[in-house]
């Protein structure tokens, strides 16, 4: 009876380890990201230690988390940028339209903001698996999100509902959890549709798929 109480295997043990893991890369990236301007590859790092350790039972998580934000730093930090300045366009688009626009098109804009949030959503995990330029990743992603649209759309909103939960219970300090559990949530929408576009052989051999975007 002991023995099977303390024994690391059982559940209680494995899903206390499951939580700390996602505890202690949410806070991981929550650190990463404190430049602003390194969110993209903190979000491509958490990803992909997500997906490979959590999800896929790899050992390493947050040895895998500095090498893929290691990796990912110069490219995901020039797509941020991009995307940075998108947000600050969009957010003054929604002012005007705040001013000047019944209260219908303002619900219209929010509704059509899932879209550039997908891509967003989608442009950081395709860098953790894919060797991208910053061109590439971003026209590869939309690309992605057009052709995947309702499970692109899922899976933005996916991380606005995330992101509302952490605003909302700050105080709880939910975002030590609520980052590496959409990361984790997101695997389920997002390695199928990598799965579909790597080689059939390599789909067999269970290499990493070798998807160079130049």
């Amino acid at each position: 009876m002991l023995r099977s109480i303390f024994n690391p295997d059982n559940l209680f043990f494995r899903f206390t380890d499951r939580v700390l893991d996602l505890m202690v890369l949410s806070l991981l990236w929550v650190v990463c990201s404190l430049p602003v301007v390194t969110v993209g590859a903190a979000s491509a790092a958490l990803y992909y230690s997500c997906a490979k350790c959590l999800r896929h039972k790899e050992g390493g998580a947050y040895r895998s988390f500095f090498a893929a934000f290691r990796q990912n730093l110069r490219t995901g930090s020039a797509a941020t940028a991009v995307f940075l300045l998108l947000a600050l366009l969009l957010t003054a688009g929604y002012a005007v339209l705040e001013r000047l626009a019944p209260d219908v098109f303002r619900v219209m804009y929010l509704v059509l903001l899932l879209l550039p949030i997908a891509v967003a959503c989608c442009a950081f995990p395709l860098l953790s698996r894919f060797a991208c330029t910053v061109g590439g990743l971003l026209a590869t992603s939309l690309w992605l999100t057009l052709r995947h649209l309702p499970r692109m759309l899922a899976l933005a909103a996916l991380y606005v509902a995330g992101a509302a939960l952490t605003l909302r219970l700050w105080y709880a300090a939910v975002v030590l959890l609520t980052p590496a559990l959409c990361a984790l949530l997101s695997t389920y929408l997002l390695e199928p549709v990598f799965r579909h576009y790597t080689p059939p052989e390599e789909r067999a051999a269970g290499e990493e798929p070798p998807w160079y975007l130049r």
